[in-house]
């Protein structure tokens, strides 16, 4: 049956006023809502209580009225109309009825329906602006729309969308013209997406993105128009801008790294002042091509612990090595970036050079040692100097009184002599504190240095010393090319050490000696200055480069000598090294540099 239907989309028949039925072709009462039967011998007035409201339709057409209705068959649709009939008088003498099949049609109204609704909801729901628009003004807003621009829908429909900008664009350009042309595009079938400065209802103004696209409805064309509000992305893009301003800018260094302490970038600082360069450093943690010799791995280790627990930390000072290996002190805070739930996915590392402020500090912690060291020399000076200068003056003045009562010109020749001795002996100590004092207080300056004329010197000063002529003097100087140190303090170390060799020499040996080597190279000169004199005792010799120390009885000199020659050696960056054996001798071996920056390159 279902067929049939389906073959007849048009179907007609006749009712008299009895309600007797004339069916056309293959009708199918089932079409009015009737079931299936013997239709023919029965008035469809007995067919009442199948379809009451078809029988009520049919007796207004009767009546002279015009019905239409519809009704739903196996899931077909019908549209069906009944229109009297009337005779000659005007007397309705019957009801003709017309039934159509509008399932098709009243699919596609359902399924219209159903978008028109879905579309409502997303037109309405939507968190951007839509608006509808004809060829210039706006026609229709969702409910976003009155939102951005804090408006009633009143307010803006009707208007343009130059109502709602400001008179010119950031691009100096005027907001109706511009608008205008992106308009006349879309119309175009173009489609157009931009950024505009558009204005709240206020005048207010605020960033947006807009897209516009053609619509074509019912033979009229139309604008759809969308607006995102971009404001706070606007706002985050510039302070974004401004932090990387100020990352590139800055002299301070700048890493970001993930969450696993891997690095993602680094700023030109960074680059500048390590020598590695992004690329080389990208995905590997600072740590594993940073550290050095010198890096504290305790330090590392805690920095390290910070990270892998997600947690940052600030002050921290290290030592780090750049890529051609110079160390260099940093200053470094971290600071964690959490998710949502509050995992750590990246860091930020802000690191500032400290090298100078450590070598500052360094150079503070040096003179603060310095000065303890200056002091306590100086306690001792006191206590000494008061002994080592009364001694000489005490021994005088016994002397004269003894000489004032002496009349035997013998003797008074010999409390001369020992007179002599005594004033020698201040003039020695006198030496030793001004050679001290110039140590201490003048700066190094290098000159060009002759150690053939300093040893020659130095011998010439001594000449008058006691057994001097005695001693063999075995001297070998090899010096080529330029040597420059601190002419002043080089005669102190010579003149204390060859003057000590003399002085402490072992005259019951058949060839006491002196020897001095000396061979200077561009980078260095390398002094032995050694004697088989009496030599020095093993417990005494960790303490002859102390102040006022003696290591031998026969002295008679103020213990600052090889004192001041350490202080003069280590002044101009030397070292000195002893090496004796009591009663065999002792070798004092000096390494001095050369003073003359062209001459150690």
């Amino acid at each position: 049956m279902q067929k049939e239907v389906r073959q007849e989309p048009v179907a007609a028949f006749l009712i008299d006023k009895t309600g007797e039925i004339t069916l056309s072709g293959n009708f199918d009462p089932s079409r009015l809502g009737f079931r299936q039967g013997n239709w023919i011998s029965r008035p469809i007035f007995e067919w009442y209580d199948d379809n009451p409201k078809i029988i009520e339709a049919i007796r207004q057409a009767l009546s002279g009225e015009h019905v239409t209705d519809e009704a739903t068959v196996n899931g077909f649709t019908y549209a069906i109309s009944f229109s009297p009939l009337f005779d000659a008088s005007g007397t309705v003498k019957s009801v003709i009825g017309v039934s159509f099949d509008v399932t098709e049609s009243k699919r596609a109204e359902e399924e219209l329906k159903k978008s028109e609704f879905r579309f409502r909801m997303l037109f309405d729901s939507a968190s951007d602006a839509i608006f509808m628009m004809d060829n210039r003004t706006f026609i229709d807003c969702n409910e976003a729309t009155l939102r951005i621009f804090q408006c009633t829908k009143d307010q803006i429909v009707g208007q343009t969308p130059y109502r709602f900008s400001p008179l010119t664009q950031p691009n100096g350009r005027l907001s109706e013209d511009a608008a205008m042309d992106k308009i006349n595009a879309a119309l175009a079938g173009i489609p157009q997406f931009f950024e505009w400065r558009h204005i709240r209802y206020d005048g207010t103004p605020f960033e947006a993105e807009v897209s516009l696209n053609r619509l074509d409805l019912e033979d009229e064309v139309f604008i759809q128009a969308m607006v995102r509000d971009i404001s706070e992305r606007k706002k985050a893009e510039e302070e974004n801008k401004r932090l990387a301003m100020v990352a590139n800018t800055t002299t301070n260094m700048v890493v970001l790294a993930d969450g696993e302490g891997k690095i993602e970038w680094v700023n030109p600082a960074f680059t500048r002042i390590t020598g590695y360069i992004l690329e080389e450093v990208i995905g590997k943690t600072p740590g594993s091509f940073l550290g050095g010799p010198g890096t504290d791995r305790q330090l590392s280790e805690f920095m390290g612990n910070k990270l892998r627990a997600g947690k940052g930390f600030k002050d921290v000072e290290i030592l780090n090595y750049k890529k051609d290996g110079t160390p260099y002190w940093i200053s470094i805070e971290v600071q964690p970036i959490h998710d949502k739930n509050g995992n750590a996915i990246q860091f930020i590392a802000i690191e500032s050079d400290i090298t100078e402020r450590k070598a500052t500090q360094q150079a503070l912690l040096d003179r603060h040692e310095e000065l303890v060291k200056t002091n306590a020399e100086l306690d001792r000076f006191v206590y000494s100097a008061s002994h080592d200068l009364r001694a000489p003056i005490a021994s005088l003045l016994g002397l004269i009184e003894v000489a004032r009562h002496e009349k035997d010109i013998n003797n008074l020749t010999q409390l001369l002599d020992m007179q002599k001795r005594s004033l020698l002996r201040l003039d020695r100590f006198i030496k030793d504190i001004v050679d001290h004092s110039r140590n201490t207080r003048l700066d190094v300056e290098s000159e060009p240095v002759n150690f053939q004329a300093i040893v020659h010197s130095t011998f010439e000063q001594l000449q008058f010393m006691d057994h001097v002529n005695r001693i063999k003097k075995i001297i070998s100087i090899k010096q080529e090319g330029d040597f420059y140190s601190s002419p002043t303090r080089l005669n102190i170390i010579f003149n204390n050490l060859i003057s000590n060799a003399i002085k402490y020499s072992d005259l019951r040996k058949d060839d006491p000696y002196l020897k001095i080597d000396i061979e200077v190279t561009n980078d260095q000169a390398a002094v032995r200055i050694g004697d088989n004199g009496e030599g020095i005792p093993a417990e005494s010799l960790a303490k002859i480069f102390d102040m006022f120390f003696r290591a031998s009885s026969r002295g008679t000199g103020s213990g600052l000598g090889l004192y001041i020659v350490r202080e003069a050696i280590r002044k101009i960056g030397g070292t000195i090294e002893v090496h004796s054996e009591y009663g065999q001798g002792t070798d004092f071996i000096v390494k001095l540099p050369n003073l003359n920056s062209h001459s150690r390159k």
